[in-house]
């Protein structure tokens, strides 16, 4: 079963965002950039690398990567809040193109440029 294969996954990766999000907005924890760097750093270190494993949260790449978009969301969102729901929603289009993601947590879209 996909979906149970990739519920852990799934849902760490979310917690990772959505903590990213409130943490960085400017209405929420306001962290300075040197603290959203520490974040993403952390995350990174929590990655694991058994993606067979149904228990799998997320290679490093991609939890470092759920904090980035998190925190990015907010970045931009500076001076509105988004509903949880709303951000919920960023975050489920934000997931399908995890797998794609490389470690500059860019999706080789168009053309590759690293």
């Amino acid at each position: 079963d996909d979906f149970s294969d990739q519920s852990a996954k799934k849902q760490e990766l979310m917690a990772d965002a959505f903590s990213a999000y409130f943490l960085a907005h400017d209405s929420g924890g306001d962290m300075t950039s040197e603290e959203i760097s520490n974040l993403h750093a952390i995350a990174y270190s929590v990655g694991d690398c058994e993606v067979t494993n149904e228990a799998h949260h997320g290679t490093p790449s991609q939890r470092k990567c759920a904090t980035v978009w998190g925190s990015s969301l907010a970045d931009s969102d500076r001076g509105r809040k988004f509903k949880l729901q709303d951000v919920a929603k960023e975050f489920e289009s934000w997931y399908t193109k995890i797998d794609e993601m490389d470690d500059s947590c860019d999706c080789p879209t168009k053309s590759s440029s690293a």
